[in-house]
C-alpha cells in the first residue's frame, strides 16, 4: 500500500525516532491504516494498534500482512483490558484519535497502560475557542497551505473525522491533572503533541 503525507503523518519520523530509543511494545491508539505501526514495527518488538473503524482495521491489516511483529485490534481503546505491567506499553501513540474521545478518560487509560519508563506521544487537534486561538491558527495558515503544495498533501485517507471539542488550554489543564510530567505545546500545523515520560517505580 502506498504511503502519503499529511499534516498527521508529518509527525511520524519524530515519533519513530522516539520509539526507537526505547524499543519494546508500541500500542498505536486510532491507527487508521496502519501507516505509522508500519513504519514503527522495523524498531521495536512488538506493536499493536486498535481502532473502533473496522474498514480503517481491513486496511491495515492489508498493508501489515507480512510484517510478523504488528497486530491489530478492532475495538474501543477506552474498554481495553489493563495488562500486567511486564505486558504494559514503552511507547504510546496517540495520532489524530485524542479528540474522539473524552479527554481525560482517554489520557487515565493511557497512563494505565504505559509502563514504567514507558513514554506517551500524542499527536493532536485543538478547537479555536479564543481570539488567542485563531490568531495562532491564523499565522500558521499560510505555511499548512505551502506545506501541502510542497509535499502534495491528502487530506482524505479514508478515516472518520471529528472535529475537537478542548482548546489548547484545556488539553494542557487535563495532561498536567492527569499525566505526572507531562508537557503539551503547540507545534506547526495546528497540532498539539503530549509526551510523558514515567520514571522507575
Amino acid at each position: 500500500m502506498e504511503t502519503y503525507w499529511n499534516h498527521n503523518t508529518a509527525f511520524h519520523d519524530e515519533l519513530v525516532a522516539d520509539a526507537r530509543l526505547r524499543g519494546g511494545r508500541v500500542l498505536d491508539i486510532g491507527c487508521g491504516d496502519g501507516l505509522l505501526l508500519q513504519r514503527l514495527t522495523p524498531f521495536v518488538r512488538e506493536s499493536v494498534g486498535i481502532d473502533p473503524d473496522e474498514q480503517a482495521i481491513a486496511r491495515a491489516r492489508e498493508r501489515l500482512i507480512n510484517v510478523p511483529n504488528a497486530s491489530l485490534v478492532s475495538g474501543d481503546f477506552l474498554q481495553l483490558p489493563v495488562p500486567a505491567e511486564a505486558e504494559r506499553y514503552d511507547t504510546i501513540t496517540c495520532v489524530a484519535a485524542l479528540h474522539h474521545m473524552p479527554l481525560k478518560e482517554a489520557l487515565r487509560q493511557m497512563r494505565e497502560l504505559l509502563a514504567p519508563g514507558g513514554k506517551l506521544l500524542v499527536v493532536g487537534l485543538a478547537a479555536d475557542k479564543t481570539l488567542l486561538d485563531l490568531a495562532i491558527s491564523g499565522a500558521f495558515l499560510l505555511p499548512i497551505r505551502l506545506m501541502d503544495r510542497l509535499h502534495g498533501g491528502m487530506q482524505d485517507v479514508g478515516v472518520r473525522i471529528a472535529e475537537p471539542k478542548e482548546s489548547l488550554r484545556e488539553i494542557r489543564q487535563a495532561a498536567r491533572e492527569v499525566l505526572p510530567g507531562g508537557d503539551c505545546a503547540a507545534e506547526v500545523l495546528l497540532q498539539i503533541c503530549v509526551s510523558v515520560g514515567e520514571a522507575e517505580e
